[in-house]
């Protein structure tokens, strides 16, 4: 069976959209175990004397995180015959974990979601081996990337649809969500096995990738610390904003109070803007110098930081509508962040030349990306008790856009370096 599917997949646009539809589904099914209690407000119940909401995501968060440092290791030595049986492994321990959740005792909530969290970190990079090294890379991590905007706004209004519509408690909503897309992503798993190895094209104008032991970790990092640590910084900035803003969506839009608002504006405000970020990043493909694709993606980079600063400066003086501030700032932070997953780590390698693959980039930068968020939620919690969710975010808006813009435009001239 497996050599008559790659037979029939040897058309590049047949392939191209088999990946992307496998990717897609196979991530959205991990976001339905990770993402679905985000739906939900948990009012009333607390932990440690904290809302226990904001303790199931840092929980969660620090597993997640946990997961990305190994995943350094673990991800960037894994070889290939391995990969299924991790896919499946991780994202059904992580839904066992939402049903212990629902079962035990709120105190014992925190350990079963850094549980939960513990190996979705994973699953990221474990796609993202399947579909880096091709000359088609930037539309496939297009289509992968878009989970994070589409279907965060996706799960989140059906587990509200569940909550709300067919009175389902708070705690069993995220494992049914779950429940609900797992059979896609056992599906979206077995696409993505039977799928061909890039081709000898492909290797050809992205470089093999090949798996890095710790000495080649080090000789990588010491040879281009230079370049990788300003594009690290400014995807940390990207990250820490980004996950505060899925995180907490449900309580800003609380906050913003707009009028006739329900259970669907997750998906209806977040659809243009993953639309609008496919095909811009997905666009990058036909720039065929991988020297000009990274630059192209970084000028991009500052373009949308102060499109983000200026957008939520005019939102504050009421000259910019709460609904367009949402989708026009959520464009600004989430192309430049999908970038990163499209194009820059993807680019970054054949232009540097040297050997290397693209989850040890991620996990290393993802790594301390989440510990960044989790200080940001007990900053929060700790000495930021009586700010609004809102007033929290707009410095962190203003803070992550003066950086990205600064680390961009250093990283720009860094990479003259390479220039050959």
């Amino acid at each position: 069976m497996e050599y008559y599917v790659k037979i029939k997949l040897k058309n590049p646009a047949v392939l191209s959209l088999w990946l992307m539809v496998a990717s897609f589904t196979c991530y959205t099914g991990m976001y339905a175990v990770r993402k679905s209690f985000l739906a939900l407000s948990f009012e009333g119940d607390s932990v440690f004397g904290m809302d226990l909401k904001s303790v199931m995501i840092i929980s969660q968060i620090l597993g997640y995180m946990l997961s990305k440092m190994y995943g350094v290791k673990l991800l960037s030595e894994l070889h290939g015959k391995n990969r299924v049986k991790f896919l499946v492994g991780f994202v059904l321990f992580g839904l066992m974990m939402l049903v212990v959740t629902a079962l035990v005792p709120v105190k014992y909530v925190p350990l079963s979601m850094f549980l939960n969290g513990l190996p979705l970190g994973m699953v990221f990079g474990l796609v993202m081996s399947y579909l880096e090294g091709r000359t088609s890379t930037e539309l496939l991590t297009a289509a992968l990337s878009s989970t994070f905007i589409f279907s965060t706004g996706l799960i989140k209004s059906i587990g509200q649809w569940l909550h709300l519509h067919l009175s389902i408690n708070e705690f069993h909503v995220p494992w049914l969500v779950g429940l609900i897309f797992f059979p896609f992503f056992l599906i979206s798993v077995w696409m993505l096995y039977v799928s061909p190895d890039p081709t000898n094209n492909d290797i050809k104008e992205r470089l093999q990738r090949k798996e890095m032991n710790a000495k080649d970790r080090l000789e990588f990092l010491k040879s281009n610390f230079y370049m990788i640590s300003l594009l690290v910084l400014t995807y940390v900035a990207l990250t820490i904003l980004r996950d505060f803003r899925d995180n907490f969506m449900v309580n800003l839009w609380d906050e913003l109070a707009v009028e006739g608002i329900d259970f669907t504006v997750y998906t209806v405000t977040e659809t243009p803007i993953a639309i609008v970020t496919l095909l811009i990043s997905a666009s990058l493909i036909r720039i065929k110098n991988n020297i000009k694709a990274l630059n192209t993606s970084l000028y991009l980079n500052v373009i949308c930081s102060v499109v983000l600063f200026v957008s939520t400066m005019l939102y504050g003086l009421g000259v910019l509508g709460a609904v367009a501030w949402m989708v026009i700032s959520g464009f600004a932070l989430y192309l430049p962040y999908i970038l990163f997953h499209t194009s820059i780590y993807e680019r970054l390698i054949p232009v540097i030349g040297s050997v290397a693959n693209v989850a040890f980039l991620f996990y290393m930068s993802d790594s301390i990306g989440y510990c960044g968020s989790v200080i940001l939620l007990l900053v929060k919690d700790v000495f930021w008790v009586d700010a609004s969710w809102l007033g929290v975010y707009f410095p962190v808006v203003y803070s992550v856009s003066i950086g990205v813009c600064m680390f961009s435009l250093l990283a720009i001239l860094g990479v003259a370096k390479y220039r050959r």
